[in-house]
């Protein structure tokens, strides 16, 4: 979110001719108010952190994320990503918001329509597979900061721009309402990834996404990093019940993940899973169970398929015990189980024979 502001207030307006020189001047002042405020917000976290760190770890941080914004900046203003100021100073003149004539009630259902995508996006990256590849490379932050606003993989903002840009074409957002929004957008992240606690927060969180609440969000247990989607109100969680309100034990993602900016761009493309995940499989771990189920009844012919679904049965009512809600016990292991079918075929072929059985 960070990125793509202030890439569009300083490198691509640099190089375009507004309609105006207020505009241009209203960018610049947009990008000063954010730097500022970005100074202002890491000075409170180093001066009151809510968890304590060694230094070398937030300057890691910093260092990688601030990085990996510039990396962004550079490939956005090079590959001429169409900005979201340009597209609304092209297109506010049509859209559903044109039918009001009230400025200020356009500019709440602007503001609640940019909110309310944006939550829904968040969850969508959170849900499916493969917008959760670049969209981890943001969580596998372990020292959460001001900064950790800035980590975020160039496709995830390609992606976001474009669907903001679709709603500002479909509902004709003015381009300095789209500046305001992105500004308030932008301020609000960089808010809550702060490492900070204050007084009345949690009275806070009841309106807005507070730091506490977003601490969560960055969890690495996967029932706690599944809530807590806003981006600015705290409200759209309420209603959509994926609220949670408890202090995470650890910050980050499970395993190991790389925090240099040049390995973090190859791992929001990576499809594999850590090395010492990948060791467990489900269906190994089924095998070597129905194995021993035949060898009870010393390899007696005809039950093959009966030991096999038993010995899946067992484990996967053990191993429910350990998952989280809305987990599944494929989830827990992080592996994609093998076509039951393809095993079976495989083993058919091969008479069962107990050396094979492990080695499918």
């Amino acid at each position: 979110m960070l990125n793509e502001l202030i890439a569009k207030t300083t490198l691509t307006l640099s190089n375009v001719s507004w309609s105006s020189w207020s505009a241009e001047l209203s960018g610049e002042l947009v990008a000063s108010v954010l730097l500022i405020c970005f100074v202002g917000l890491s000075n409170l976290e180093n001066r009151f952190p809510k968890i304590s760190r060694p230094v070398r770890q937030t300057s890691l941080s910093y260092q990688t994320n601030i990085s990996l914004f510039v990396f962004n900046s550079l490939l956005i203003s090079v590959f001429s990503v169409s900005t979201l100021f340009i597209i609304a100073e092209h297109y506010s003149s049509n859209g559903l918001l044109n039918g009001i004539s009230n400025p200020a009630l356009k500019a709440i259902l602007a503001f609640l329509a940019v909110d309310l995508l944006l939550y829904f996006w968040h969850k969508a990256c959170h849900r499916v597979d493969c917008l959760w590849i670049f969209h981890r490379v943001h969580h596998n932050d372990p020292y959460l900061n001001v900064s950790t606003a800035f980590r975020l993989h160039f496709m995830e903002i390609i992606a976001t721009n474009t669907l903001k840009a679709l709603l500002i074409v479909i509902l004709g957002i003015d381009k300095m309402l789209v500046l305001s929004i992105e500004t308030a957008v932008t301020l609000f992240i960089m808010f809550h990834h702060t490492n900070i606690s204050f007084k009345y927060e949690r009275m806070l969180g009841y309106v807005m996404i507070v730091p506490f609440l977003h601490r969560v969000h960055h969890s690495t247990e996967r029932s706690e990093h599944d809530s807590n989607y806003g981006a600015m109100l705290s409200v759209w969680d309420r209603l959509f019940g994926t609220l949670l309100e408890v202090e995470p034990k650890r910050i980050g993602i499970k395993g190991n993940s790389p925090q240099d900016v040049y390995n973090l761009i190859k791992f929001g493309f990576n499809l594999e899973r850590p090395a010492h995940v990948q060791s467990v499989n489900l269906d190994m771990m089924i095998a070597e169970a129905a194995y021993y189920k035949a060898e009870k009844r010393n390899f007696y012919p005809g039950n093959d398929l009966r030991d096999w679904l038993e010995a899946k049965a067992d484990i996967v009512r053990i191993y429910e015990k350990k998952t989280h809600p809305g987990q599944t016990v494929a989830d827990y292991f992080k592996v994609m189980p093998l076509n039951f079918q393809q095993i079976f075929r495989q083993q058919s072929l091969k008479g069962f024979m107990p050396a094979n059985f492990l080695w499918h």
